[in-house]
This record gives C-alpha cells, structure tokens and sequence, in this order.
C-alpha cells in the first residue's frame, strides 16, 4: 500500500498563546509569556508524529485560497506530508483556531471555514482509501458533515481488511450520541477522560472504559499526567508516564499531545505490536509534546 494510514483532515492553522492569565472582559489588557503560529487541527498534528515516526500518511483535507492557507501547505510540505489529496476552495476562508494555554490546561476557540466544506465526494475522488490499510478518524465532531458519510463508508472499508480507529475531540454542540452508530465498527478508539465519560454517560472513567469496551475492539482513553488506560475485551490494564519523562518536563502548551499520543499508539499498533508496547510509546509521544507552543515542536523523532 501506499500509505499506513489515511487521515479525513480538520485541517487549520493554529493560533497559540501561552501565558499565567485569562482572558477578563470590560476592555481588559494583558500580557501573555509567548506565543507561536503552527500547523493545526487534530489530522494534521497526527500526520506529522506519525511521519516523523517512520510512517507514510495521506492526508485528505481542504483549504482556503489565502495566506493562511498558504502557510498550511508550506508546513505540510516542510514536515514531509504530502498535499496531493488537499484541495484549494477560492472562494472559502482556511479553518483558524486560537488557543490560550493557561498552565496544564487550554481553551479553543475555532472559525470552521474550509474544514466544514470537506465532503464525501472530496474524500472519494481522493482515492486515498484505496491505497491504505488502515483509516483514521480525527476530529470527528468538527467534521459534522461526515457524519452520516462514515458508518457506511467504515463499513464498507472493514470488509476489505481496512482497519479504523477514531478520536472524536470534544463536540462543541454536545451532540454526544451522533457518534454511537460508528463506535460499533471502530478498532481502535482513542478519547481523552472527559470524551469517555461523556459518550458513554458515566462518571467514572473505567465504568466508562468497560462500557465503551463493549463497542469497540480496544479502547484507549487517554488520562493527561496521569498516563492513559487501555481496555479490551473484559480486561484492562493501565500506563504510567515515565518518571525519566515527567521529572524534567516543562508544560509550554498542552495542544496537540492527544493526537501525538494517537499516532504513537497507531504506529506501533499497526506494526502489530502488543498493546502495552503501543501504550508505552503513545505516552511518550503525548508527553514530549508539552514541552513547546504548539503540537509540532515537541514531537518524537524516531523510527519505529
């Protein structure tokens, strides 16, 4: 196959402060500690560990015909993803989100733009789904145009042998259930804590683990410092952060260490590696991350 993996883009250029305020309303001014311009959106974040990792991505996605859409692509091509399968829409503004990160936490503000004119004739006449062994889903819930687009479509690519895996992201209408009709065909799910508990309705995160178990092949909820879960079948099992790591670790910005800590996990699992081994190196990825503005930055470069 061509690529490892094919990824659906919610694509977008991120905008990122990093600093010890929030913001206060009434015309109030403050200082920020730094910031950094950087290529956005969870697919594309995803794409650039993955790459940097050994793996070949094709990336699907869409931008404007504009500066910020310029500086997507130049990113693409500098990480060494390539941009065959992005379309240029002249007359559609490319997808921006500011984030301000405020110690171990953040908050996203998002303009859709050309992420929300991706469609399902774009994602075939791509025919990158041809030439892949596996799909991964990224920001399904800023996607929503997709949604009725992928049951069928993971359907049809699992009788090929196709493997899937998804991470929702947060859903800013909280329309939480519009993912229970795909979960069942998932291979790989990857929600952070708070995704979990809101999908699956309950307040602890291993019922919530146990209860998702029962639709997806393996689930692996992601738990920030305190490392991530992973569940299949009845059993689960749980992986620290490595004390070497998170001694000396300085948090700049938390954006992005999710989808790094994805495409370690995938990786690895896609080579067919045991699920503690794919554990282990998803937190890694996911914990370097924070160590710089933006998801790039900090990334792992290895080849695995």
């Amino acid at each position: 196959m061509k690529y490892d993996v094919a990824v659906v883009a919610d694509l977008c250029l991120d905008i990122l402060l990093s600093g010890k305020v929030k913001p206060i309303y009434g015309q109030v001014e403050q200082y920020i500690d730094d910031y950094a311009i950087e290529l956005g959106g969870s697919s594309a974040i995803f794409a650039s560990q993955f790459t940097k990792l050994g793996g070949k991505v094709g990336l699907i996605g869409s931008v404007g015909e504009d500066a910020f859409g310029d500086i997507l692509l130049q990113k693409l091509k500098h990480l060494d993803i390539s941009t065959e399968h992005i379309i240029t829409k002249p007359e559609i503004k490319t997808s921006v989100g500011v984030g301000l990160s405020y110690f171990d936490d953040r908050a996203m503000l998002t303009f859709q733009g050309s992420m929300a004119t991706l469609s399902a004739e774009d994602i075939l006449n791509s025919k990158v789904l041809d030439q892949t062994c596996h799909l991964h889903i990224a920001g399904y819930f800023l996607l929503d145009q997709l949604f009725d687009f992928w049951p069928d479509v993971v359907i049809k690519l699992q009788s090929k042998g196709i493997t899937t895996s998804l991470d929702t992201n947060w859903a800013p209408k909280n329309d939480w259930n519009k993912v229970m009709e795909l979960l069942p065909y998932i291979n790989v799910f990857l929600p952070n804590e708070e995704e979990a508990k809101k999908i699956s309705n309950k307040t602890d995160v291993i019922e919530a683990g146990e209860w998702l178990a029962k639709l997806c092949q393996i689930v692996v909820i992601k738990r920030g410092k305190d490392g991530a879960t992973i569940f299949k079948d009845k059993f689960h099992f749980h992986t620290d952060v490595p004390l070497e790591i998170s001694k000396n670790l300085n948090i700049a910005d938390t954006t992005g260490a999710g989808d790094n800590f994805n495409a370690g996990f995938l990786r690895e699992w896609l080579q067919g590696k045991p699920l503690k081994v794919c554990g282990m190196t998803a937190v890694k990825c996911g914990t370097l991350s924070l160590s710089e503005i933006g998801g790039i930055g900090g990334q792992l470069q290895e080849n695995l």
